[in-house]
């Protein structure tokens, strides 16, 4: 049981782990094209919005079209739409709309349509992490099915890598029997000083599945990857790679006893497609689609796809919709080369 409450408990773990202390500030400026100014504290700057904490009126969020000019004597990691990343202080440009960023060795003239992410480099790790947790239940009085789902993911991003863990564990409930499904995956990108240019990546994953009759499949590899599509609205990234795994079917004969174990070598074939709207009311769709050709087992074929749809109904707490779909050619002989699930819930963000 401990497996399949796994996601929910690393990401409650690692939450209250990371909840660090630092000391705040509020001497940073942010002018509007209409003339107003707000003194506080830089957050972060993602999808053309700009999280700004102040001492009257708490975090805000201001569209980054609004905005006429920023200056802070603080130093932040800026991210520019061509995967080029600069660091230093910020002041205002010779117009509005422009910005200037100043390290100890040059000036640099920024436009504001250059500037995809902004954030300040002394960020605990704290503030560098991002968690999302959702669960969801179902029951249908006249068929007797219930339907309990988790999903979690948890990601950290720092100057130099991207690192990703995305789980959820489904179980249904019948009058005749009860089924489980999980999944777990982790994921490390590495790139070098350009965010655009190939990356390095390291997974590893974890699913056992009752519908598909797999008591665990364990697997870990490491390949390359590119981002396509990299800006304040979309994101479009693919990896290619290869990755051992070690699985364990159930015996179809009974479903407490377990056949000998096997191990494959795969290809890995992984598509990312992410798009968000940050003003309100705040969406995020999610899609992944990975393809896994065996190497040592002609003909072999598995998939995974995930979509995951969130929509802000209040601050951090979100109406959520996931769907995800697996298959195995392998299994055709038992009957049950695929499983899938739709699942709608409430998430909360941190």
């Amino acid at each position: 049981m401990s497996l399949k409450f796994f996601s929910a408990w690393l990401a409650t773990m690692l939450f209250l782990v990371s909840l660090e202390a630092h000391a705040t500030r509020k001497t940073d400026v942010v002018t509007l094209y209409n003339g107003d100014q707000l003194t506080g504290e830089i957050k972060s700057l993602f999808g053309s919005i700009l999280e700004f904490s102040t001492s009257a009126m708490g975090t805000v969020r201001i569209e980054w079209p609004e905005i006429a000019s920023i200056s802070s004597e603080y130093r932040y990691e800026v991210r520019l739409s061509d995967g080029e990343r600069l660091y230093g202080s910020l002041d205002k440009g010779e117009r509005e709309g422009q910005a200037v960023l100043i390290d100890p060795f040059e000036r640099h003239e920024l436009e504001w349509l250059q500037v995809i992410e902004l954030r300040p480099i002394q960020d605990s790790f704290a503030e560098r992490l991002d968690v999302y947790l959702a669960a969801g239940y179902s029951y249908t009085k006249a068929s007797s099915v219930g339907q309990l789902s988790f999903n979690t993911e948890v990601s950290y991003e720092d100057e130099s890598s991207r690192n990703l863990l995305r789980a959820r564990t489904e179980i249904t409930t019948t009058k005749e029997d009860d089924t489980s499904a999980t999944r777990v995956d982790v994921y490390r990108d590495v790139w070098r000083e350009n965010r655009a240019d190939a990356f390095r990546a390291i997974f590893a994953n974890y699913e056992d599945n009752d519908e598909l009759e797999l008591a665990y499949r364990l697997g870990a590899g490491a390949g390359l990857g590119r981002y396509f599509i990299d800006n304040h609205r979309r994101r479009l990234y693919g990896v290619a790679g290869m990755q051992v795994i070690t699985e364990k079917p159930l015996d179809s004969s009974d479903s407490n006893a377990d056949t000998s174990t096997n191990q494959d070598i795969e290809l890995l074939l992984n598509v990312n497609y992410a798009v968000w709207q940050f003003s309100t009311p705040e969406l995020n769709l999610d899609l992944g689609f990975t393809l896994y050709p065996s190497l040592t087992d002609s003909g072999r074929v598995r998939s995974n796809a995930n979509l995951r749809l969130r929509w802000e109904l209040i601050d951090d707490l979100y109406w959520d919709f996931t769907a995800w779909s697996s298959t195995d050619n392998a299994a055709e002989n038992s009957g049950k080369s695929r499983d899938y699930s739709l699942t709608t819930g409430i998430g909360w963000e941190y």
